[in-house]
């Protein structure tokens, strides 16, 4: 490059000194473009100044298109009442050119300058090396130093741009606009130049762009504001990886564009700074930022706002600090695809105290991606419909983060995801090859069915469907593991039909909390109790909850079913959420075990399952069954092996008495035990009733004392003693079997007695049962013939009557004795013939048939009114004639008592 410069005149007007300049310089403009589209151009301005001497002297005024040169390693200060510089030819030229000098080394030119005015409108011949010729405004060269306030810089026409600064120069703007209306940029920094925009706003038409390039910097501070057309703030280095990077620093300042390229975008190891800086990207193409080719990026506070993405890392290094990125795109978005070839593949991500907001993907690792340390997320919010996308292997680790969205994984890659510090995660997650972890103070609230490869809770995951639909909330490819803090909370419904987790392995601990909103309808029966899996592993589940709640309207659910969680018993790859009997609850149910059965009115359960003796609770001795309630409790299962039973209202029905257990059992009053078969050997009290039922044979052993009656509505119901039989009144359909005692009871109904064994059974009640007495053995006695009921009586044993009168008709082969001092009056047509024993009183017969076939012993009186008497009298007793019918006697007779006719004839 050749460069001549000549120091031509000194003009003073009024405050200030213009120094003009003439020099001429070779300019080359290639307008050489890189692979992301923005210019690199290594050019030299080098200005033929002509210089027009018609005042005799050189002068700025007298300059063509009043360029301005300083090219002298002076210093220069210029004013307001400079005139407007510019430029306007069609050549390569600017409006102001500063250039150091080429002594040993480069000595710095510098200029400063206050309301000045520099404007180009040239460019646009055809250059011989091809394309066009390019004006700029400002051209700075050689170390050259500008430093402008309050400067008003301006491009018009197409080949035009604001600032050129090459080789190590420096410019600072402050309080200045640059109205960029030009097509080839607003500035470009070559070689190790630095500029600095200080409350500085810069408005860019059409695509211009900001150039740093070579190992140049631009800083853009004090709320400086640059708005760009189509154009983006471009920061490379040079065109291999050896080249040095370049730098933006961007403070307190805004920067906007609406262009299909980043806003913002650094290059092959460049530097972004950007702090409480606001960027604007309002195309959907692009991001407002982007950092490529082991680029760094620091970004702190500030607020990035994106229709496309917000930060675009490509193999580079990443940190956000306090910065709010709100973006139509993705909020962050990862990938290694196009990185150039020597430079080092830097991707990291560190995020701290943000806020990312996107309409699709807050955070998104793309395919084919190199991560080189785990993504770090602390004290930040992300929100998105898919939160966090993995495309490629991450470990991502958020620390007091909000993730609000769904996580996704689009590759198999093995991938993590852990939540510490209190992060919360709100949304699905679709990974089956990515491992969830959550530490004790973090939380997960699913909102759809989500697949995990592996998951390891030691904090709060509740399992949600937003969508309504049922079936499986969570699939864990692997391993469940489920620490002691953990808590999971899922709320059920009645068509959960399928596990709500399914795992190939599970570890259970910590607690599980559910929920329902399904009515509850109690069954009739324990062969109807539901169950719903809860987790089906492909392996035994050999841990369990500590603790497992259910938050549920159980106002339909009787007291003596409860829910209970566990593994199954039957199968135990699976853990179950099952209804069982309230006598069985557990640690996990949800009530505690108890023995209370309380049936309402209208109502009946049947118990089929065994009911043993089981740990007693703080208010149950774990034996002792309680049947409450007016409706009806059913007990099917004979090996039932628990204690005692209370009947406090309603009916408790066997059928076999083997179902009551081994210990005493108490009826209320108004209260039943109702029974049909087996032997009932429990000591039964209290003021309520048994009831037999059934065509089989109920046998009562025990010493009762039960008052409120006893009713035979079938079969048989058979008592060795009458104390088995209680106090109360008889109501007898059946067969009532009594082998003896003392019977106060009143017997009615329809049904017979049966007196069995050796033993003597006596009547004492006003007895109206109809069915029939008989005597299979020992002596049936009877004061009262009421005693004997209506039916007839089959003898064969020994009836002993004390007094009334006793119409029943006797037979068999058993005897009659009348006792006592009463009378008895037989009017049956009787043909029992084991004869008959009058003790003491009278014995009257209206008929001889009366007194059966068998001799007569007679201690008392025989009172007979009619008929052949053909039984042998004997005893002490006498014979008393009555009626006015024939007597006649035909047995060999020996009684002493004598006889007494009162009326009728005695035949012997």
């Amino acid at each position: 490059m050749r460069n001549m410069y000549v120091v031509a005149s000194e003009l003073a007007r009024g405050h200030s000194k213009v120094k003009a300049q003439v020099c001429a310089s070779e300019i080359h403009s290639p307008n050489q473009k890189s692979e992301y589209g923005q210019i690199i151009k290594a050019t030299r301005a080098a200005l033929a100044c002509a210089v027009a001497a018609a005042l005799g002297f050189f002068s700025p005024l007298a300059m063509a298109d009043n360029q301005v040169s300083y090219a002298d390693a002076q210093p220069h200060v210029l004013d307001a009442s400079t005139p407007p510089m510019s430029y306007s030819g069609t050549d390569e030229g600017a409006a102001l050119y500063v250039s150091g000098v080429a002594t040993v080394g480069w000595q710095p030119t510098k200029v400063t300058g206050s309301g000045l005015v520099i404007e180009t409108s040239g460019g646009g011949a055809d250059d011989p090396d091809g394309g066009k010729y390019v004006s700029n405004a400002i051209s700075l060269d050689h170390y050259a130093i500008l430093e402008l306030t309050d400067a008003q810089i301006t491009t018009t026409g197409i080949y035009t741009q604001g600032i050129s600064a090459a080789d190590g120069s420096t410019l600072t703007l402050t309080d200045s606009t640059l109205t960029i209306d030009g097509n080839f940029g607003v500035m470009t920094l070559y070689t190790g130049s630095e500029a600095t925009l200080n409350d500085t706003t810069v408005q860019a038409a059409n695509g211009s762009s900001v150039q740093v390039q070579q190992g140049s910097t631009l800083n853009v501070l004090d709320g400086s504001k640059i708005t760009l057309a189509q154009g983006q703030i471009n920061v490379v280095a040079g065109n291999t990886a050896t080249d040095e990077g370049s730098t933006l620093n961007l403070s307190d300042s805004s920067v906007s564009s609406a262009g299909t390229m980043s806003t913002i975008q650094g290059t092959n190891k460049a530097a972004l700074n950007l702090t409480n800086a606001t960027i604007t990207h309002t195309n959907a193409s692009g991001a407002a930022v982007q950092a490529n080719n082991a680029t760094t990026l620091d970004i702190s506070g500030g607020n990035i706002t994106s229709a496309g993405m917000g930060v675009y890392i490509l193999a580079s290094d990443a940190r956000s600090d306090g910065a709010t990125i709100n973006a139509d795109g993705d909020g962050i978005f990862i990938t290694s695809k196009r990185k150039l070839d020597g430079y080092e593949d830097l991707n990291a991500l560190t995020v701290n105290k943000a806020q990312v907001n996107s309409d699709t993907i807050a955070l998104h690792v793309d395919t084919g991606t190199t991560i080189n340390a785990p993504i770090v997320l602390t004290d930040s919010t992300f929100e998105a419909p898919e939160v966090i996308k993995l495309g490629s292997k991450a470990v991502i680790q958020a620390n007091n983060t909000t993730l609000i969205g769904d996580v996704a994984q689009s590759d198999m890659s093995s991938s993590s995801l852990s939540l510490s510090q209190g992060s919360t995660l709100t949304g699905s997650v679709d990974a089956m090859f990515t491992t969830l972890s959550l530490d004790d103070t973090s939380q997960w609230n699913m909102t759809d069915p989500s697949t995990v490869g592996n998951l390891t809770n030691d904090g709060d995951i509740t399992l949600g469907n937003a969508s309504g639909s049922t079936g499986t909330l969570l699939t864990v490819g692997n391993t469940l593991t489920l620490q002691d803090g953990s808590q999971i909370n899922a709320t059920l419904d009645t068509a959960n039909s399928s596990p709500i987790i399914k795992a190939a392995n599970v570890t259970l601990d910590g607690t599980l909390n559910l929920s329902s909103t399904a009515t509850f309808v109690a069954p009739e029966t324990d062969e109807h109790f539901g169950s719903i899996t809860l987790i089906d592993s492909q392996t035994a589940i050999t841990t369990d909850f500590d603790s497992v709640t259910l938050d549920a309207d159980t106002s339909a659910m009787p007291d003596y079913l409860t829910i209970n969680a566990g593994v199954d018993a039957n199968d135990n790859t699976n853990y179950e959420l099952s209804t069982g009997l309230s006598w069985y609850a557990g640690a996990k149910s949800a009530r505690a075990a108890h023995g209370t059965f309380t049936v309402d009115a209208g109502s009946t359960f049947t118990v089929t399952s065994e009911l043993d003796e089981t740990t007693a609770t703080s208010d149950w001795n774990g034996s002792k069954l309680t049947k409450q309630g007016d409706g009806t409790l059913i007990l099917s299962n004979t090996g039932n092996d628990y204690g005692d039973t209370e009947i406090d209202g309603g009916i408790l029905a066997a059928k076999d008495a083997a179902a009551l257990g081994t210990g005493d059992v108490t009826i209320a009053e108004s209260a039943t035990l109702a029974l049909s078969q087996g032997t009932l050997d429990n000591n039964v009290t209290g003021e309520g009733q048994i009831v037999k039922s059934g065509s089989d044979e109920l046998i009562v052993t025990g010493d009762n004392t039960y008052s409120g009656g006893t009713t035979i509505s079938g079969g048989t119901l058979t008592a060795d003693h009458a104390d088995s039989l209680g106090t109360g009144a008889v109501a007898n359909s059946g067969v009532l079997q009594v082998g003896e005692g003392e019977l106060e009871n009143t017997l009615s109904g329809s049904g017979s007695l049966v007196k069995t064994g050796t033993g003597e059974l006596t009547l004492s009640g006003d007895n109206t049962y109809s069915g029939g007495t008989t005597i299979t053995g020992g002596t049936l006695t009877a004061d009262h013939a009421d005693s004997l009921g209506s039916g007839d009586i089959d003898n064969s044993g020994v009836l002993k009557v004390g007094e009334g009168d006793l119409e029943n008709t006797l037979s068999g082969s058993g005897s009659l004795v009348k006792t006592g001092t009463g009378e008895l009056t037989l009017s049956g047509g009787n043909d029992y013939s084991g004869g008959t024993t009058i003790i003491g009183g009278t014995l009257t017969a209206d008929h001889a048939d009366s007194l059966g076939t068998g001799a007569v012993a007679n201690s008392g009186v025989l009172q007979v009114g009619e008929g052949e008497l053909e039984n042998t009298l004997s005893g002490s007793g006498s014979l008393v004639k009555t009626g006015t019918g024939e007597l006649t006697l035909s047995g060999d007779n020996s009684y002493s008592g004598g006889t007494t006719i009162i009326g009728g004839t005695l035949t012997a």
